[in-house]
């Protein structure tokens, strides 16, 4: 698990919509579906008074298969899940989702970079972001 803290964000805009059909690839007339190349595994996410705890549910995976990086404004947590194919394995169902993933979670409250903490417990990374002491 690696955690960086960046001042500047730079991302790509993609629309959020439905794939569309393309009809007639090749001459064909089959129907194929264009997939996004990453999922989003479930997230929770709640304040309490000391801060904003993000839980997020990725098991199978060691420390080394995820970066966690806090920008001013987003947190981003993303990695692969790598697919294990089993020897002489016959599949009857594949639910498990596997390749790159990528959480983003808005931050918008003032946080103390200095003291963020990460955890990755039986499949379940809890990374807290406790909140700036304001001085009075």
């Amino acid at each position: 698990m690696r955690y960086r803290w960046v001042r500047y964000r730079y991302s790509e805009v993609f629309q959020e919509a439905e794939p569309q059909p393309l009809e007639d690839l090749w001459g064909s007339r089959r129907r194929v579906m264009l997939a996004r190349p990453q999922w989003r595994p479930p997230v929770d996410l709640y304040e309490t008074e000391n801060g904003l705890c993000i839980k997020v549910e990725i098991a199978g995976l060691s420390e080394e298969d995820f970066e966690i990086t806090l920008y001013d404004d987003t947190l981003v947590i993303e990695g692969i899940r790598s697919w294990r194919l089993p020897d002489a394995a016959r599949f009857h169902a594949v639910e498990v989702r596997y390749g790159p993933f990528r959480v983003e979670v808005p931050v918008l409250l003032n946080v103390d970079r200095e003291q963020v903490s990460a955890r990755y417990d039986l499949g379940f990374l809890y990374v807290t972001l406790p909140k700036m002491e304001v001085n009075r």
